[in-house]
């Protein structure tokens, strides 16, 4: 990871913009669930065992991304768009960490369904259903965590489905931003312990020729996230407008000029 961007998306640029490029975002966005799928089955039965370093390292290993995208589920479908947006304009990759959400579930039940499930009383055993949960969820973020490593940059889409901010203390000016959402929590600590690394290409400066439902409710659990969010760098959709009048660069390029407009004073 090279870089970290906090973007908070814009509806109006959603619709304007962003949205025409769905199509192409729920290409790219079913390839990855289609590969992560093939990843699961291949790795989750062989001789009855579950070899749990082998099922990371290929659960991502398929996908190699520019961009890390970290998100709510409930904005899916804008960052899928964006994620399109990313790949039309600038020819740019994105990994959009939902993909991985839905595959957890689906491990989780085919491993429970084999080793947990008690056929007689059509109950899952307790503690052997933790145990599994356990492991399945070490797996997802230590992949996660090494995918955030291999991408170049994580764009964290900050929007209120994602973040909230709690003024439950009255006394205090500002309040404090909060997710419910574990892998969110997970995710953004990570940019915060995982060292920045020095780009291993050649970086490109371009010295500005640039225009200007469950029965039983789930407990409500909160992260704050302040330290993390304070750590990334601020991307406006001013940022981002300005950004796609570049479309010539593609790939790697895209991203340098994508530095340079955020540096700007």
């Amino acid at each position: 990871m090279y870089s970290k961007f906090n973007y908070e998306i814009n509806t109006d640029f959603y619709h304007s913009e962003l949205k025409s490029h769905l199509t192409k975002g729920k290409e790219l966005y079913n390839k990855f669930k289609d590969e992560s799928q093939l990843a699961l089955n291949r790795f989750i039965f062989d001789n009855g065992k579950i070899d749990g370093t082998t099922l990371k390292d290929h659960w991502f290993s398929i996908i190699k991304a520019d961009v890390f995208l970290s998100h709510s589920h409930k904005d899916e479908d804008e960052v899928i768009a964006f994620a399109g947006w990313l790949y039309n304009t600038f020819g740019l990759t994105s990994f959009i960490d939902s993909c991985s959400w839905g595959y957890c579930d689906d491990l989780l039940r085919q491993i429970d369904n084999e080793y947990c499930h008690d056929d007689e009383s059509n109950t899952y055993n307790y503690k052997q259903r933790n145990y599994s949960t356990a492991h399945v969820h070490v797996m997802l973020t230590t992949a996660l965590t090494e995918m955030i490593d291999n991408c170049e940059c994580i764009i964290f889409v900050n929007t209120p489905n994602s973040i909230r901010v709690s003024d439950e203390l009255k006394n205090i000016k500002d309040g404090h931003q909060q997710t419910k959402s574990p892998w969110i929590y997970h995710e953004l600590a990570v940019t915060s312990m995982l060292p920045q690394k020095p780009l291993v290409r050649k970086r490109n400066c371009f010295a500005y020729e640039m225009l200007f439902e469950n029965v039983n409710q789930a407990p409500e659990i909160w992260y704050d996230v302040d330290k993390y969010l304070q750590n990334m760098i601020a991307l406006s959709n001013e940022h981002i407008e300005k950004w796609s009048k570049y479309s010539k660069y593609k790939g790697s390029k895209s991203l340098d000029v994508l530095y340079e407009i955020v540096q700007e004073k």
